[in-house]
């Protein structure tokens, strides 16, 4: 009888963590369409790799994938990447303990139900600066950096394609938003001597969208020779007020609405269209520098969701959150309430607080951890899922087999 019954506790929780499939423009979970919140448990990997972070003995993202499943949080994204070039020589020099830490946050992701998001590239210079060579590399195809890439897409999806954990992929965190800058470079942009990063930037370190979206194009081909299946993101923020006119060498001036959207179109040659975007300041306007110029933010929404039918794509809201600067908790808690008001009257499918759990100070205004001032940023993603699983569109995390 104890086998019957472990044997059906695993199936259950399996089924929690079966991978997402793009059809007909929407998120499919278990053949039947899929909203869902999520969260951002951004260096749940990262702190692991670096330096082992451990709460009452217990390594700290299995503590915070048991916090998040006892929630009711059904995934979170993640850097399934170091952010330095120093941490990813760990991945070239010691695979096995590299693997190692990954390998275990899949397996208790898997074993709690918990969907996971990883993001393989997170930082747009840390690679290059791995390999020796500019960040503009990233546009040739013959380049060291995209040998990189192709190398590591190919080694994460093959090791964790069978995972029914891996809901998704994405290829790294708003490298557009670097791309076609006006001006000189920054000599000390990310210049992190101790971190094994480039000493100096220069020229050849502009990065342009050409460039972005030549490496978007090859990291869906490395993925889609393995998994045929699974949406992928590009991990873009929402773009910029002038990404259009900045591609084309119109400087700083703001695009119109039809130009933004068609920024956004080209900005996300996969099968879903990827944004990030927070709560504007008290005057109600969209967050500054990005997003349709003067519009609120409700109204960028709507328009990417918009544009996203046309296109026969899903939305990503990879990140959502309060506003920047000082809000006390019940303007951080009204402006949440905002999102996820608008996630569920826009219908977008897949979304993800920004941020859990992080020891960054300089993410307080974000942080939600249990006993925080954002704490009651749970309840409220919890409630919003409860709200789309009445409507049968959503599958809460399993409670975990308790040995």
């Amino acid at each position: 009888m104890r086998f019957l019954v472990l044997a059906f506790l695993t199936a259950t929780v399996a089924l929690a963590g079966t991978p997402l499939s793009v059809k007909d423009g929407g998120l499919f979970r278990n053949g039947a369409p899929y909203r869902g919140i999520g969260i951002n448990y951004y260096d749940a990997f990262q702190r692991e790799l670096e330096a082992p972070a451990q709460r009452n003995g217990v390594a700290d993202y299995i503590a915070g994938l048991e916090f998040l499943q006892q929630v009711g949080i059904p995934f979170a994204r993640f850097a399934a990447c170091p952010f330095y070039p120093r941490e990813w020589k760990i991945y070239r020099d010691d695979p096995e303990r590299y693997f190692a830490v990954l390998d275990s946050l899949v397996s208790e992701a898997e074993r709690r139900g918990i969907g996971l998001v990883p993001c393989l590239f997170w930082a747009y210079f840390s690679v290059p600066d791995l390999v020796g060579e500019p960040v503009s590399a990233w546009g040739r195809a013959d380049s060291k950096t995209r040998d990189f890439m192709r190398r590591y897409t190919r080694d994460i999806v093959s090791r964790y394609k069978d995972s029914p954990a891996i809901w998704a992929w994405e290829f790294g965190n708003e490298y557009m938003t670097e791309a076609d800058l006006p001006g000189p470079v920054d000599p000390e942009k990310w210049v992190v001597p101790d971190r094994d990063t480039a000493r100096q930037r220069g020229e050849n370190d502009r990065l342009t969208s050409a460039a972005v979206l030549g490496a978007y194009m090859d990291f869906l081909s490395a993925v889609r020779e393995i998994d045929p299946d699974r949406p992928v993101m590009t991990g873009d923020a929402t773009p910029r007020t002038s990404a259009w006119n900045l591609a084309r060498g119109g400087g700083w001036k703001h695009d119109s609405k039809e130009q933004w959207r068609e920024a956004m179109a080209e900005a996300n040659p996969t099968n879903t269209v990827s944004l990030h975007l927070y709560h504007p300041k008290k005057d109600g306007k969209g967050y500054p520098g990005y997003g349709i110029a003067g519009a609120a933010t409700r109204e960028i929404l709507a328009a990417a969701r918009a544009e996203a039918r046309k296109l026969g794509k899903p939305v990503w809201l990879g990140e959502f959150g309060p506003g920047v600067g000082e809000l006390d908790p019940a303007e951080r808690r009204a402006q949440v309430l905002d999102f996820l008001q608008w996630i569920e009257e826009l219908d977008i499918p897949l979304s993800a607080y920004w941020v859990f759990n992080s020891p960054n100070p300089d993410l307080k205004v974000w942080n939600a951890e249990s006993g925080g001032e954002n704490a009651f940023v749970f309840e409220m993603i919890a409630a919003a899922n409860r709200r789309l699983a009445a409507k049968g569109q959503i599958s809460p995390p399993q409670k975990a087999d308790q040995e």
